[in-house]
């Protein structure tokens, strides 16, 4: 095997082992949190070495950052696709739906929401944009609906547009304490009160 040849399968394996700690750590971040352990101890939670998280991330930060840059790569094509295709009043559901199926994600979320509210969280600056975001998608959503005439009349975008980010992000936390809980049925009920 020549050196190129050598150095190619030395990065591909690299960026493989990369990948899975990747994968792995969302699972133990989405079931455990980030902020009570170190690098050392993520590394034995992963079933890995600190040298090697060392390796490829330098610092338990960057690894979390990693972990939701390649979530949001991976959802993000899928949820813009389904909103396009379904709106607002139809698609939201199906995205909560789709949300059943990924709880220790929905967990995470619910997590790092609530931990990024401190200044200095590493994540504070990243939630506070993927926010900014989700108001902003759904903002548009909402204007969409009332450009075509099919969001009910008077009522302010701005305002549906917070109602409906605090009821995601509520009824998900509800059933995350307890599964029993219909979230896209209850969202799908408010969309009935939004429709003209």
């Amino acid at each position: 095997m020549s050196e190129t040849a050598r150095k190619r399968a030395a990065y591909a394996n690299g960026e493989r082992k990369r990948a899975e700690i990747v994968d792995a750590a969302l699972a133990v971040f989405a079931a455990k949190g980030f902020r009570r352990f170190s690098l050392r101890q993520i590394a034995e939670e992963l079933g890995t070495t600190h040298v090697s998280l060392r390796y490829h991330f330098g610092t338990k930060d960057a690894l979390l950052e990693a972990v939701l840059e390649e979530r949001e790569e991976r959802d993000r094509p899928w949820r813009e696709q389904v909103l396009r295709e379904k709106g607002l009043f139809d698609g939201v559901p199906e995205v909560i739906r789709w949300n059943r199926t990924r709880r220790g994600v929905v967990h995470l979320d619910a997590t790092l929401l609530a931990e990024g509210i401190a200044p200095d969280h590493p994540v504070h600056e990243f939630v506070r944009r993927r926010e900014q975001r989700f108001h902003a998608d759904l903002r548009e959503l909402v204007e969409l609906e009332r450009d075509r005439g099919r969001l009910r009349a008077g009522l302010d975008p701005d305002v549906v547009t917070r109602q409906l980010v605090a009821l995601i992000e509520g009824l998900q936390t509800q059933w995350l304490y307890d599964e029993n809980v219909e979230v896209s049925a209850h969202l799908s009920a408010f969309m009935n009160y939004l429709r003209a």
